[in-house]
């Protein structure tokens, strides 16, 4: 046997992982893997991108209870939100690498959504700063690595939050539901741009649309789906390779008609 090998090495350094049981108004609705912090933002952004909740004061309470293999996350929401929980008919078990299972529908895993104003994207003037900064923003994967992390930028380009989760639909959901419980009724939210440092997939878009994120920013290349969903709503995606420029996806100023793209052969579309 190899001297070098190590038999049972510390694992604190590894990231963490536990079940989360949601429950809305005393409803089961969902068991999620989560890395255990930021909890509320991860509640509040989930509902959110379920579309249970509207805003942060649709949530009244919550309450987060440890258990032996997780922690148990009581919600409760107004009665006017109840609606949207029954028309669901949604139990989920959630694993970290999909956000959409165990839906009942295909409609449900893509619904329609209002589609945003055409915006011009965000233009990335030091490619290299911005990753730097976003490597100093992510300090659990500087103690672990194995985590995604979900940026919310200014249109400066100032990175204003970052949330991070073993989950990339969970980073995302938390950094969203810290935006909402930031946000008033009567402040909006200044960050109109979220960076992902995972894949961008069609969950992905679908999150920022509902937030009504003017830009997507993805450090790993998006899929055909998610290209062709986020032009359908106006949702500028930049892809940020590893070793060359940025690549926009954009209505912005665009000739061509989103309709005519097909998810077997849509290719780069550089504006």
């Amino acid at each position: 046997m190899n001297a070098a090998y190590k038999w049972l090495p510390p694992i604190e350094h590894l990231v963490e992982e536990a079940a989360a049981a949601i429950s809305i108004n005393g409803i089961n609705y969902a068991v999620m893997m989560v890395t255990p912090d930021n909890i509320e933002d991860f509640a509040i952004g989930f509902l959110f991108s379920e579309a249970i909740i509207q805003h942060d004061h649709d949530v009244h309470d919550i309450q987060i209870t440890p258990s032996d293999n997780g922690f148990i996350v009581e919600v409760t929401i107004s009665n006017r939100c109840l609606y949207a929980l029954n028309s669901k008919k949604r139990r989920l078990v959630g694993a970290t690498g999909c956000g959409i299972c165990g839906v009942e529908a295909i409609e449900h895993a893509l619904p329609q959504l209002s589609i945003l104003p055409i915006t011009r994207p965000i233009d990335i003037t030091d490619v290299e700063s911005l990753k730097q900064r976003i490597t100093d923003s992510q300090i659990k994967a500087q103690q672990s690595g194995a985590i995604h992390a979900a940026l919310g930028l200014t249109a400066q380009g100032d990175i204003i939050a970052c949330r991070e989760d073993i989950g990339r639909h969970n980073a995302l959901d938390k950094l969203i539901g810290m935006l909402l419980r930031q946000t008033t009724t009567t402040q909006e939210t200044s960050c109109n741009t979220l960076l992902i440092t995972s894949r961008c997939s069609s969950e992905l878009i679908h999150k920022a649309v509902l937030f009504g994120a003017n830009n997507l920013i993805s450090l790993a290349s998006p899929s055909q789906l998610a290209v062709k969903l986020a032009l359908q709503y106006n949702l500028n995606i930049i892809h940020i390779p590893k070793y060359s420029a940025p690549i926009y996806y954009s209505n912005y100023d665009a000739h061509f008609d989103v309709n005519r793209l097909s998810l077997s052969s849509i290719g780069e579309i550089n504006v």
